[in-house]
């Protein structure tokens, strides 16, 4: 099963090698998840919510990967195993990572955007998953190997560890290069908006100013836990006090990509999995749609 055109998907020559194994991995993969589409729609968010929950903003009062220390950034590729495990609800293998169609994987991750996978003596001549994840221009890659020998670089670091060598990377299956994922929020706005955001002492008030001055923009929700700074952040979004209760009279919608998926791709918005976005209808066929769900007076 391919992915759209332009998506980057680029599989190995049928009469590669690896061909049927990487075949099957891909197949099985896409299968756990509901389909390419639903693997799109997912992957926009996937890479999102693992760094923003690192970076932790309610807390830490950070707001950008690079504010990460040393260790966090290496407990990243963690994070992304754990949650990956979780999105295609598969057990943990006895060995490496996952265990997915009854083979074991391991997952290999890089947050540089090169190709900094290390790949440990258990993994070698096994299935991987490589992640690559490029925060400041906020494009990933996800792609499929089988870490022959032969495709490694010679010699290890302490932890015998090595990686695929120049060569070796051309026997990787891509399933996607490239791919846009959702970008850190804060990358997209200014200083002083960003001030202005986390200035008000109330959860409801700062997501409301939120997403009346960012019309069309993905949030998280882990980014709006973090905005609202509150146990229950998702009341200060819905009506009956919340955000929404704000902007409704003004026109403007806030949707989330779980409830209200279909008005979204109606309207031609990004949509990723556990993601909110404030829009303001263009025409009155879409202010009676919006009026209907109840989102807007």
């Amino acid at each position: 099963m391919s992915l759209a055109p332009g998506s980057g998907y680029e599989p190995l020559e049928n009469g590669h090698a690896d061909y049927a194994d990487l075949a099957k991995l891909e197949r099985d993969l896409l299968s756990a998840v509901g389909g390419m589409q639903l693997f799109e729609e997912k992957l926009r968010s996937f890479f999102r919510s693992a760094i923003d929950e690192v970076i932790d903003t309610a807390r830490t009062g950070r707001y950008f990967l690079s504010d990460l220390e040393k260790t966090e950034k290496t407990y990243l590729g963690t994070k992304f195993e754990i949650l990956l495990r979780d999105w295609l609800q598969v057990p943990k293998g006895v060995l490496l990572d996952l265990k997915i169609g009854g083979q074991e994987v391991d997952v290999k991750s890089t947050t540089g955007g090169g190709h900094g996978w290390m790949i440990p003596p258990e993994a070698i001549g096994q299935l991987c998953i490589l992640l690559r994840v490029n925060e400041v221009a906020s494009t990933c890659a996800v792609g499929l190997v089988r870490a022959r020998p032969e495709y490694l670089r010679q010699g290890a670091n302490r932890d015998a560890k090595t990686g695929l060598s120049a060569a070796g990377r051309a026997h990787i299956w891509w399933l996607t290069l490239d791919f846009p994922y959702t970008p850190n929020f804060w990358t997209l706005i200014d200083e002083q908006l960003r001030h202005r955001i986390m200035k008000p002492r109330g959860g409801t008030e700062r997501l409301a100013v939120l997403f009346e001055n960012c019309l069309g923009v993905p949030v998280s929700r882990v980014l709006i836990a973090s905005i609202a700074a509150q146990d229950d952040f998702m009341k200060r979004i819905r009506r009956n006090g919340g955000a929404r209760d704000v902007l409704a009279p003004k026109g403007i919608a806030i949707l989330y990509s779980e409830n209200d998926r279909d008005l979204m791709v109606r309207f031609g918005l990004p949509v990723g999995a556990r993601e909110f976005i404030s829009y303001r209808p263009k025409n009155e066929a879409e202010a009676a749609l919006l009026r209907g769900a109840g989102h807007i007076d």
